[in-house]
C-alpha cells in the first residue's frame, strides 16, 4: 500500500535523460507530471561521483558535436563544456609492442589500414540506405536483419592480426556484446546511420568522445532535474502501471500516481519488471526480453597530474582483449587532477570481472604501465563500475538487437501501448544509444501526448 497518493497529468517512469526530457517537455506545455525513479539519483545510466572535490563520470560523459538536442540544454541550463584532451600521441599495445601514432587509425601494415577503411567503407554504405524512423524497411533489411555482426566481421577480416584485433574490439566497444553473433547487421547499420557515420562513432575529435561537461554530464541531468523542484521522486521504483477508462495508476511503492498518460523510460529489461494491467501483448515482452544491453566496465583512474601530457601523449590508447582495452584523457577542464577512463568490453569485460577486485586493478594498472610508464601504477584512486551489474541499468551504453528482432518488432519500439507511451534511447532515431538520443525520445514522448490530449492541464 503506497504512503502517499498524487494526481497528474502525465505519469513519467524514469529520470535518466529521456525521463527529464520527457517531463520537462510536458511542463513548458502546461501539464502537471510526477517522474518516479528507483535510483537514489536522476541520471540513468550517466553518473557524476565527487570524490575529493573531483566530478567524476561513472557512467556516459562525452558529447559530440551533432548532439544537437543535448548542446541545447546545456546551453539552456547556462553549462560549460570542454574538449576532450586529444593533443599528443596514441598508443596501440598489442603484437608484444606498443606503437605510437596519430589520427585515427594506428600505424599497422598499410594492407590493414586498407582493410580498416574498406570495412568503415562498406558500412557507411550500407547504412546510408537504412530509413532513420523505419530500417526495417531498408529495401534489404531483410538480408541484414538475418546476418550478426559477427559474421559480417569473419567475412571481411582485416589483414594483420592487431589490425583485424582493432577493428572487432572497435565494433563490439559499440555495443559491449558478449557475443557479436547475437547483434544484428540492421542494428548495427541504423546505429552507423543515427550518428551519421561510422568514424563518428569510433572518433574523439569531431566525433563521439569530442566534449565533455564541466561538473560531469549527471551534474547536468541534476540541474534539468533540479527545475522540476518536487515533481521528481526517488527511491521510487515502479511495480506496476494500470489502465482503466481515462486514467492510468502507477504504483512506485510509497508513492501512488493517478495519470491520463504514463511515460515509461528505462531499459527494456526494467520494462519487464513492471506488472501491466491489462498486460503487455506477447510481441512487445519477447522485443523487451530479446533487446539486451551492453556488458562493459568504466575504470576511471586518477592521479595527481595527468602526466601523459608532459611525455607527448594523449592518453588516448587501445589495447584489444586487455583488462583496458581503450582508454581516454578524461581530466577535468582544469587539467588537475590526471584522470584516464579505461573501458572493457563484452567477453572481455565479463573475463576480467571474474576475477577479484583487487587483481583486476592491478590487470588495469599493468596495462596503462606499458603504454604510459611507471607513473601510471601510482594512481591516488580508481574507481570501477560494471554497468550490467548496475541494478537500474542492466547494461550500459544501450541495449543491441539480435537478428531478425528489429524487422519482426521494431515498429514496437515507439508505439503506445493504450495510454502508456515510450522513451529512452533505445527508441530513438537521431543519435540512438546515445544521450543526446535519450533526451531527444523523451521529448518525441511528450509531443505524442500533448497531441493526444486538450490543450491545459487537468489536475492541479
Amino acid at each position: 500500500m503506497a504512503d502517499n497518493a498524487l494526481e497528474v497529468d502525465v505519469c513519467v517512469v524514469g529520470a535518466g535523460f529521456a525521463g527529464i526530457g520527457a517531463a520537462r517537455r510536458l511542463a513548458r506545455h502546461g501539464r502537471s507530471v510526477a517522474v518516479l525513479e528507483a535510483r537514489p539519483r536522476v541520471g540513468g545510466r550517466t553518473w557524476t561521483e565527487r570524490r575529493g572535490g573531483v566530478a567524476l563520470d561513472r557512467g556516459g560523459a562525452w558529447l559530440a558535436p551533432q548532439h544537437h538536442a543535448a548542446f541545447g540544454l546545456v546551453g539552456e541550463l547556462g553549462v560549460q563544456t570542454y574538449k576532450t584532451y586529444v593533443a599528443g600521441m596514441h598508443l596501440l599495445a598489442g603484437d608484444g609492442s606498443v606503437r605510437r601514432y596519430r589520427g585515427l587509425i594506428p600505424r599497422i601494415s598499410p594492407r590493414a589500414v586498407l582493410s580498416i577503411a574498406l570495412a568503415q567503407l562498406r558500412v557507411d554504405r550500407m547504412a546510408r540506405t537504412v530509413p532513420l524512423e523505419a530500417p526495417w524497411a531498408a529495401r534489404r533489411a531483410s538480408r541484414w536483419d538475418s546476418r550478426s555482426v559477427g559474421a559480417w566481421l569473419r567475412e571481411h577480416r582485416v589483414h594483420t592480426q592487431i589490425g583485424n584485433d582493432l577493428f572487432e574490439m572497435a565494433v563490439r566497444g559499440l555495443f559491449a556484446a558478449p557475443d557479436m553473433d547475437d547483434v544484428s547487421l540492421l542494428n548495427l547499420l541504423f546505429l552507423v546511420r543515427a550518428h551519421g557515420r561510422i568514424e563518428n562513432l569510433f572518433s574523439i575529435e569531431g566525433g563521439a568522445q569530442e566534449n565533455l561537461v564541466n561538473g560531469g554530464l549527471g551534474a547536468l541531468a541534476e540541474k534539468a532535474a533540479h527545475e522540476l523542484g518536487d515533481a521528481v521522486h526517488l527511491d521510487a521504483p515502479v511495480r506496476s502501471i494500470t489502465q482503466a477508462d481515462d486514467r492510468v495508476v502507477v504504483d512506485g511503492g510509497r508513492l501512488a500516481v493517478t495519470a491520463r498518460f504514463a511515460v515509461v523510460a528505462v531499459p527494456p529489461a526494467l520494462a519487464l519488471e513492471i506488472a501491466f494491467d491489462p498486460p503487455l501483448p506477447d510481441a512487445r515482452r519477447n522485443l523487451y526480453r530479446q533487446a539486451v544491453a551492453g556488458v562493459e566496465t568504466k575504470t576511471l583512474v586518477v592521479y595527481d597530474e595527468p602526466f601523459w601530457r608532459a611525455d607527448g601523449m594523449s592518453g588516448q590508447s587501445a589495447g584489444p582483449g586487455s583488462a583496458a582495452e581503450v582508454t581516454i584523457d578524461a581530466s577535468p577542464s582544469s587539467g588537475t587532477p590526471g584522470v584516464l577512463a579505461s573501458f572493457t568490453f563484452g567477453r572481455v569485460a565479463r573475463r576480467v570481472d571474474a576475477v577479484s577486485e583487487s587483481e583486476r586493478r592491478a590487470l588495469v594498472l599493468d596495462a596503462l604501465v606499458e603504454r604510459f610508464g611507471q607513473r601510471a601504477s601510482s594512481p591516488v584512486d580508481v574507481v570501477e563500475t560494471a554497468w550490467w551489474d548496475e541494478r537500474w541499468s542492466r547494461g550500459c551504453s544501450m541495449a543491441h538487437f539480435p537478428p531478425g528482432v528489429l524487422g519482426r518488432y521494431g515498429t514496437l519500439l515507439r508505439a503506445p501501448f493504450g495510454r502508456v507511451h515510450w522513451a529512452g534511447t533505445e527508441t530513438a532515431t537521431v543519435s540512438y544509444g546515445a544521450v543526446d538520443g535519450a533526451l531527444r525520445s523523451g521529448e518525441r514522448a511528450a509531443t505524442e501526448i500533448v497531441e493526444r490530449c486538450a490543450p491545459g492541464p487537468t489536475t492541479a
